[in-house]
């Protein structure tokens, strides 16, 4: 067990089921399972009919958009293994992803300066786009430990995601800044689902199992690491993600740069300069089209920053000041304040009414 471990609650928001017991409601956005359409043939399975099995539609790959029930995506995760008798799925899913998960936020960490800014801003996205768990990064004895934060329990075998979880962490590490940063040790909470030779391969590190909590652990000093330059590969896929994200929108500029918003939320000093950078257009154009749509860069991001907190606060157990960071504001009070001048009460209160 590492010392110094943070702790949690485990709570989320319920809905009743017909027998009257009371069931968990977290999701997760569909960009977590990345790379899955070109995984899965490989292994000798058919993508459509593994998700039509658990209930998620054959294109939600391609439709950042969807959310996915923690259960619903765990229960596929477990359906992998045994139809393509691959134990390792999970790793290899993550094998995969890396900035890729990011959808178009990845496209904006790219012009991070280092290591230490893109992971600010990925941990930022996942916080906001994952109801399930999320990730606490702590600082002590010139280490850096990530710890991943689960929200649920009674979901059943859940080994495959928190192998997904860890190895993508991993593998976005060494996408942004060197595929020779290894993590000093990985702990996983469960016992080992495949070989540990498997498990040292992946991570070229030692791996500890049946640990207090999932967590990495790197050198801080990797936190200094300049960002690798983006391949030509990688750009045309962030490039033609964006187009897709979109293309459904054409001539409806505000539909655009809402979901856009929505879909980087986790940068920081986001502005409309990111956003018109995404889009391709000049700052001016788009502030003069937004204006003859009849609103504007602020409004939009306004509802989307209420609307993601709406999600968070209705069906997850998230910390209100995780959550007022992650969405960019400079401390709770000023969420708090934003958000009661929307709903006419706190976000504390605004959950409290729902549940």
């Amino acid at each position: 067990m590492l010392a110094g471990a943070p702790g949690y609650g485990c709570g989320c928001a319920m809905t009743g089921s017909g027998d009257g017991l009371m069931s968990p409601t977290y999701e997760i956005r569909s960009g977590t399972l990345a790379g899955f359409n070109t995984l899965v043939p490989q292994l000798g399975g058919i993508p459509s009919d593994l998700l039509a099995e658990v209930g998620l539609p054959a294109d939600c790959m391609r439709r950042p958009d969807i959310l996915i029930p923690i259960s619903t995506l765990i229960d596929l995760l477990n359906l992998c293994v045994r139809e393509l008798q691959c134990n390792d799925f999970g790793l290899r899913l993550a094998e995969q992803q890396g900035l890729r998960m990011l959808g178009v936020l990845g496209k904006l960490v790219l012009k991070e300066k280092d290591l230490d800014a893109a992971l600010s801003a990925s941990h930022r996205y996942m916080v906001l786009h994952n109801q399930a768990d999320h990730w606490r990064i702590i600082e002590r004895d010139s280490r850096l430990y990530a710890y991943r934060i689960s929200h649920y329990e009674g979901l059943g075998v859940a080994e495959q995601y928190s192998e997904l979880a860890l190895g993508a962490a991993c593998r976005l590490f060494r996408e942004l800044a060197g595929a020779d940063i290894r993590p000093r040790q990985v702990h996983f909470c469960h016992v080992p689902v495949s070989s540990l030779q498997r498990y040292r391969e992946y991570f070229e590190a030692e791996v500890f199992f049946a640990q207090e909590y999932d967590c990495l652990v790197f050198d801080t000093e990797v936190l200094e690491r300049p960002l690798n330059a983006a391949s030509e590969g990688l750009v045309q896929y962030f490039e033609e993600f964006t187009q897709l994200l979109i293309q459904g929108q054409r001539g409806d500029i505000a539909s655009q740069v809402r979901t856009l918003i929505l879909q980087t939320l986790g940068a920081q000093q986001h502005n409309l300069a990111q956003v018109a950078q995404l889009v391709d257009t000049p700052v001016r154009t788009l502030q003069r089209h937004l204006r003859a749509a009849g609103t504007s860069f602020k409004q939009l991001l306004q509802e989307a920053r209420m609307e993601t907190a709406r999600w968070h606060l209705r069906s997850s157990n998230i910390d209100i000041a995780l959550l007022s960071a992650s969405l960019g504001y400079t401390d709770t009070s000023a969420f708090s304040k934003a958000f009661r001048t929307v709903h006419g009460n706190s976000p504390l209160q605004w959950r409290k009414l729902q549940h």
